[in-house]
């Protein structure tokens, strides 16, 4: 992107910077940036416009841009449109995630599981990939119970959904996680008996074999 021609000349009206998220912590933590890459917007003073979140190609990032210098898809406008949008589950769904962009997981949390009561049925196509982030988040937070509870809930709910293989490694992971090594290496091991031919099942496996050694190790420790 920053290499097209298209780009360099539309970057001239910007003060371009680059930094170093993971030395220069101090600025990452003042602008919530968790994921990488992250490009915010600035005013002169330091105030954020917005951020896009991920890689982009020089016309749709130039577009983004644009829409943000104008006021438009920002966070500050979706905010503004909750008022009277907040009971569509496509626009609850890019709440979440604008929420999630910016570091605001609590918010971003209040938003996906609001999608999941607004959408039971999963019609947007949304639902399972909100759940997911959720067990995720929980997982990162360490709370283990939870992240088993949501991942749980795309098995039960959602069979043929992309995050169903995703939900289960994700329930075994949150077992070793939490030291119940025997219970998180019979999930892995039900991964790799329900689908062989997976391009995680050798994750799977390995991990399982991981767990053995461990258990054996400990004297059933985690059993």
């Amino acid at each position: 992107t920053y290499v097209d021609s298209q780009f360099i000349e539309y970057s001239r009206k910007f003060t371009m910077a680059k930094l170093n998220a993971e030395v220069d912590t101090a600025t990452a933590a003042k602008y919530r940036v968790k994921s990488y890459p992250t490009i915010l917007l600035l005013r002169s003073d330091g105030t954020e416009i917005d951020r896009l979140v991920g890689y982009s190609r020089a016309p749709g990032f130039i577009q983004q841009v644009d829409d943000y210098l104008a006021g438009k898809n920002t966070l500050a406008a979706l905010e503004a449109d909750a008022a009277t949008k907040g009971s569509d589950p496509e626009f609850v769904s890019r709440l979440a995630e604008k929420y999630f962009g910016h570091g605001l997981h609590d918010q971003a949390r209040t938003q996906y599981l609001k999608l999941v009561e607004l959408d039971p049925k999963n019609a947007s196509g949304q639902v399972d990939d909100a759940l997911y982030t959720v067990a995720r988040m929980f997982r990162k937070n360490k709370d283990y119970a939870n992240a088993r509870k949501f991942a749980q809930m795309i098995l039960d709910r959602y069979p043929t959904s992309d995050m169903f293989r995703p939900a289960h490694l994700e329930i075994a992971g949150a077992w070793r996680r939490q030291g119940e090594w025997t219970t998180a290496r019979k999930h892995y091991l039900d991964y790799v008996k329900h689908f062989p031919d997976d391009e995680d099942a050798p994750y799977a496996r390995e991990q399982a074999d991981t767990l053995a050694v461990k258990i054996a190790a400990s004297g059933g420790k985690g059993a």
